[in-house]
């Protein structure tokens, strides 16, 4: 199997920043291209399939999937390092890895040796412990999801595959995965962890060892079967490795090893056996014939260049760059010196004074996090760096008619949470790592905080304070006049929004706990421990808090103690927030169409 593919007549030429050069190949999510950045770097683009696209909840599930697997950065993951959840298409970039597939590897050259085995095994455990310390959950471990290369195994495709989940169940009522590959609770519906991956890798094992599967071959309904109701064959595996993979495909998760014991386990067994390299990145980890194959596609294959881009036919003369100007003046005749920041950050229109005509530009591709209503807006690429300004706003005198715009505030990058209005601000939060401040009568900027993560959960402010949660795994407490921290509450990343009812504030981290914090102080009240990352904010009435978790339940917590009350099962993944009323509590889950009504 060549390594690329040429491209067709319907392929993008272009995405993002990228110019796509080739075919990689196609999946469940979209098709898979090789692009090339402006300076020169090689990238996997995955672009979304349009009827995936135009599902507004699988497109809020992408952006939850691709900001979790940007915190994913281990030796033997091919991370995601460009995406845009909102653009047209959607799509995402991840780190090219010139290797030969797994599963193309088995098929040419036949089963592995023991130790290769063993050094495979240890390097995808590793790539699994890093996957599951960022709250994702890959679901899709399989030979072709695994690239091999000279210094070690890649494991690709990580966290997507809980992002397509919901679109495939919307059009299909099916669940995404690889019959032979997937867990029994994947099959029958049940939560799904980390101990799903630790099944997959054991069949994994298996089929490297051996060159099949341990539940044989057939349609996807008798694999399914198998998995579900029948013992896997491992009897052809070495004794060490077989006890091993039994463990791995364990029918109940709960009797499999974790991630982190069977990488020791995997380690020190490898490590054990003589005349071996003790780790996967060490020269000779792979058979011989499978390291000329990588060798021949990683060094002799040479990259395809990127063909040139089509230029539309136009009678009109070259665009020039737009430079900035004051109202009413007349266009230069060429481009002005750039005025010091400090004074081209805004430009304020009077009433009546329009902007003066403009050169045309040409459409430029979207830079890295720049949605397409951004670049609409004149925001984005080339448009906002001819103009010469970094925001902008317009407003008049007096005020607005219905429909009309007041104002408009540009952050550093794209806004990542919903906004919060208390005392003429608005909050917000940003994907430049900032909460913002706003005058909600002007545009202007108070004042904005820093983080060290994206800011995606929204803010909650109560009492001059202003409580918001960051992906740098804190949660923070700032006051709402000067924009200074109060204090700091560290966890996990944080994705979901807090809420804060008598002096305390409840949020949910990607540890999997839901936390109460002491609103003036800090001090941790107490955490409840669900079974997976609570991505759902809370909702507190009564003295009780109802939250939801990606273990596929609703818990009501009491508030004062932090002990469960109930909790309500689904059958799939809980992301949104639960509303109250009338005795009622009402929540979304990932089922096909299912809202839930529980009695509280």
């Amino acid at each position: 199997m060549e390594p690329f593919e040429a491209l067709e007549a319907g392929d993008p030429r272009q995405v993002g920043r990228y110019r796509i050069v080739a075919r990689l190949g196609a999946g469940g999510m979209g098709r898979v291209y090789l692009g090339r950045s402006p300076g020169g770097r090689f990238v996997a683009v995955k672009v979304v399939r349009p009827e995936l696209a135009e599902d507004g909840g699988f497109r809020r599930r992408f952006a939850r999937e691709v900001a979790a697997a940007r915190r994913v950065n281990g030796a033997f993951t091919a991370g995601v390092v460009d995406a845009d959840p909102d653009g047209s298409p959607a799509w995402l970039a991840t780190v090219y890895v010139p290797g030969v597939p797994l599963g193309d590897a088995v098929a040419a050259h036949g089963p592995w040796p023991q130790a290769a085995v063993f050094a495979l095994g240890a390097g995808l455990a590793e790539a699994l412990e890093v996957i599951h310390a960022a709250g994702v959950v890959h679901r899709d471990l399989k030979p072709s999801n695994i690239l091999l290369a000279a210094d070690g195994p890649r494991v690709i495709d990580f966290g997507i595959s809980v992002a397509g989940e919901a679109s495939a169940l919307t059009s299909t009522g099916t669940v995404v995965g690889t019959p032979g590959f997937m867990s029994p609770e994947q099959l029958t519906g049940k939560p799904v962890g980390p101990a799903s991956d630790v099944f997959a890798l054991g069949a994994v094992l298996a089929f490297t060892a051996t060159g099949a599967g341990p539940f044989g071959t057939g349609s996807a309904h008798a694999l399914s079967f198998r998995v579900v109701y029948e013992e896997p064959d491992v009897h052809q595996l070495p004794p060490v490795l077989r006890t091993l993979v039994a463990c791995c495909l364990a029918k109940e998760p709960g009797r499999r090893p974790t991630v982190t014991t069977l990488l020791h386990q995997l380690a020190d067994t490898f490590g054990g056996l003589p005349a071996v390299p003790r780790t996967a990145t060490e020269p000779g980890w792979l058979p011989e014939p499978v390291a000329a194959t990588v060798h021949s596609r990683t060094v002799a294959a040479p990259l395809p260049e990127a063909p040139p881009l089509a230029r539309p036919e136009t009678s009109e003369p070259p665009p020039t760059e737009p430079v900035p100007v004051e109202p009413d003046a007349d266009p230069p005749e060429r481009p002005a010196p750039a005025r010091p920041r400090e004074q081209r950050d805004f430009i304020v229109l009077p009433p009546g004074a329009r902007l003066p005509s403009l050169p045309p530009v040409k459409a430029a591709a979207r830079p890295a996090g720049i949605t397409r209503r951004r670049t609409l807006l004149g925001l984005g690429g080339a448009t906002a760096a001819g103009l010469g300004f970094v925001g902008w706003k317009i407003r008049g005198s007096g005020s607005s008619a219905p429909g009309e715009q007041r104002w408009l505030f540009r952050a550093g990058d794209s806004v990542s949470s919903s906004p919060a209005v208390a005392g003429g601000v608005v909050f917000v939060g940003s994907n430049d790592h900032n909460l913002y401040a706003v005058d909600a009568a002007t545009g202007e900027q108070r004042w904005k905080f820093r983080t060290h993560g994206r800011v995606g959960s929204s803010p909650a402010v109560v009492g001059g304070v202003v409580f918001v949660g960051s992906e740098d795994g804190n949660l923070y407490a700032v006051d709402a006049a000067s924009g200074e921290r109060r204090w700091k509450f560290s966890s996990s990343p944080i994705l979901a929004s807090p809420a804060v009812a008598g002096g305390v504030v409840f949020v949910g981290s990607v540890d999997s706990n839901l936390y109460a914090v002491d609103a003036a102080s800090g001090e941790r009240r107490w955490k409840f421990r669900t079974g997976n990352v609570v991505d759902s904010s809370p909702a507190v009435v009564g003295g009780v808090v109802f939250v939801g978790s990606v273990d596929s339940n609703l818990y009501a917590v009491d508030a004062a103690s932090g002990e469960k009350r109930w909790n309500f099962h689904t059958t799939r993944s809980l992301y949104e927030d639960p509303a109250v009323a009338d005795g009622t509590v009402y929540v979304a889950g990932g089922a096909v169409g299912a809202l839930y009504a529980v009695t509280l």
